[in-house]
């Protein structure tokens, strides 16, 4: 036997993270960077949660695109309340007048 067939098969490198993790990591990095006073006063596992709670927090929706379908259902929706109330209006001032006679 050569040494060829006993060699293991090469691995396959490891998915990428995604863009909001690699941003979560930024985040704690600058954080950790910014914050080294309160690093001192609350201890390195209390800061290192706390970091991570907030990198969590400010990262949330980065990755998430808006569907334009959503968008544009949104927009008419939007539309077609403005008018609604300018109806309803009218239909008032007809049920005024007409209480009036």
């Amino acid at each position: 036997m050569s040494s060829t067939d006993t060699a293991k098969p090469a691995k396959t490198s490891k998915p990428a993270k995604s863009s909001r993790k690699d941003a979560r990591n930024t985040i704690e990095q600058k954080l950790d960077l910014l914050l080294v006073d309160l690093k001192k006063e609350l201890g390195e596992t209390k800061f290192r949660n706390r970091i991570k709670k907030a990198a969590k927090l400010l990262s949330k929706g980065l990755d998430k695109p808006k569907k334009t379908a959503v968008v544009k259902k949104k927009a008419a929706k939007k539309a077609a309340v403005t008018v609604k109330p300018a109806k309803a209006k009218a239909k008032t001032t007809k049920k005024v007048a007409a209480k009036a006679e």
